[in-house]
């Protein structure tokens, strides 16, 4: 049975689609994926063929136009049995696509994407976003979404049937733990709105000892660096850009802590569970998470670090402070680590995957 995968995102850095694709072609699926192509990162599969979906545009309107209109064409003339959507900027020309073929649709809603930070103050855009929802969610054989809040929003706004929740979680690999001497800390993922990164930098001015490593790209990158060095830390915040999968798996473990301090900026915050969350317990790095009800429902249950008490760096500062200056709370922490890897691991999770797929395909 052939799938055929399609996302606006880049393969090389998206470990999602990687493990969406690896896990169906190991059951015995033929899997094509449709993407942007990264510049500096490459990535290679055996198993897997991978196109890339080449556009006038970079972003905007006429990017997401343009990107949907090469998807319905890219389906109108394939074979494929199943069309695999990935988010709200494919689902338009991925229905219309699998309509017109009469193929089966799975949807994968990363998150509430008409509630992303960017969208917040846009009506018109956000509201044109939502209807193409609305309309094409429908079409869908099969929804599946990252947490129970997001499922929870999807089925109340929608009224749809079953939303299947299959979490971001990454492949559990051995680790070798090698803290770096200085308490180190670390953000991985995008520098975008909302993510807490000026909030973590603003943070380090408190924490003499300490050095932070930020490690992503984004929208408010050349931002955050000017606060760097407007705040003197220049020799302890460190930008380190993105980095492949594979060189980001020997950097995490040697953090002392890491960051997951998104704002409560809207519904798709509220509800988020963020691919680093799960990222650093793999790498057994305990976590600080804002007091948000997904993120802090993983720390309250497996004991894998601490919730953020504030958002006034002086605070929170004070707050990590203390947490490694009780031994006993750290080491608890490290140890717990351990054995939530056990449960929170894509081998766990890809069950599910794989479930709903032979229920599309048989339906």
């Amino acid at each position: 049975m052939k799938i055929g995968i399609f996302s606006t995102s880049k393969i090389a850095t998206d470990q999602r689609i990687q493990k969406v694709s690896n896990t169906l072609s190991a059951n015995g699926y033929s899997v094509t994926i449709y993407c942007r192509k990264h510049n500096k990162i490459g990535y290679k599969s055996e198993n897997i063929k991978i196109k890339f979906i080449n556009t006038i545009f970079d972003n905007g309107p006429l990017f997401y136009l343009q990107y949907n209109i090469q998807i319905f064409f890219k389906i109108l003339f394939s074979r494929f049995d199943i069309i695999y959507c990935n988010d709200l900027d494919t689902l338009t020309g991925c229905a219309l696509g699998s309509a017109m073929r009469n193929k089966k649709l799975i949807y994968d809603s990363h998150e509430l994407f008409t509630e992303v930070p960017e969208l917040v103050n846009r009506s018109l855009i956000k509201f044109i976003w939502r209807i193409q929802e609305k309309v094409f969610i429908r079409k869908a054989n099969a929804i599946i979404t990252v947490s129970d809040g997001v499922a929870s929003e999807l089925t109340r706004r929608y009224k749809v049937k079953e939303v299947n929740v299959i979490r971001n979680l990454p492949v559990i690999r051995e680790t070798e733990v090698f803290k770096d001497k200085q308490p180190t800390i670390i953000y991985q993922g995008s520098l975008n709105v909302g993510r807490g990164i000026e909030l973590a930098i603003e943070m380090m001015k408190h924490l003499p000892c300490y050095k932070l490593l930020i490690v992503g790209t984004g929208d408010i990158e050349i931002q955050l660096r000017k606060q760097m060095l407007e705040s003197n830390l220049y020799d302890r915040v460190q930008f380190l850009g993105q980095l492949p999968p594979h060189e980001l798996r020997l950097l995490t473990p040697t953090a002392w802590l890491g960051l997951s301090l998104e704002e409560d900026l809207g519904l798709n915050y509220r509800y988020a569970l963020p691919n680093k969350l799960f990222d650093y317990i793999a790498a057994q790095v305990p976590v600080l998470v804002s007091d948000l009800p997904e993120m802090r429902k993983v720390v309250e249950k497996y004991k894998v670090g601490i919730v953020a008490k504030s958002r006034k760096p002086a605070e929170l500062a004070n707050q990590i402070g203390d947490f490694f200056d009780d031994k006993q709370e750290y080491e608890s922490a490290l140890k717990n680590i351990k054995s939530a890897v056990k449960d929170l691991n894509w081998q766990n999770e890809e069950s599910k995957l794989i479930e709903v797929v032979k229920r599309v395909a048989a339906s």
